[in-house]
């Protein structure tokens, strides 16, 4: 997953992770962040009106930092239902997509 790899990028080289909402955070791995590094190609990806990261099916993904140090990425799947079966998670403290 793209925006995993960024994340890890973006707090390599600052030590944290980005913050505000979710356009705000994929415009820092974008290029717009202190040093102008370009973390994320967000040229790939899907936006709505408001700037928000879209998944494959045009729902806003979930970027959870609730935990120090971890973060958890979320698509409601085809069915657009965030909390049910077809959801997609990556969990970056198992480094790996969960069940939801």
């Amino acid at each position: 997953m793209c925006i995993k790899i960024a994340l890890d990028g973006y707090q390599n080289k600052y030590t944290n992770y980005p913050t505000g909402s979710q356009a705000q955070i994929v415009k820092s791995l974008g290029g717009e962040n202190l040093l102008r590094y370009e973390f994320l190609d967000t040229r790939v990806l899907l936006f709505n009106t408001n700037g928000e990261c879209l998944d494959p099916w045009g729902t806003r993904l979930k970027i959870d930092f609730s935990q120090t140090n971890a973060f958890v990425i979320s698509s409601a799947g085809k069915d657009k239902v965030f909390g049910d079966a077809d959801d997609i998670i990556f969990n970056s403290v198992s480094n790996d997509f969960v069940k939801p």
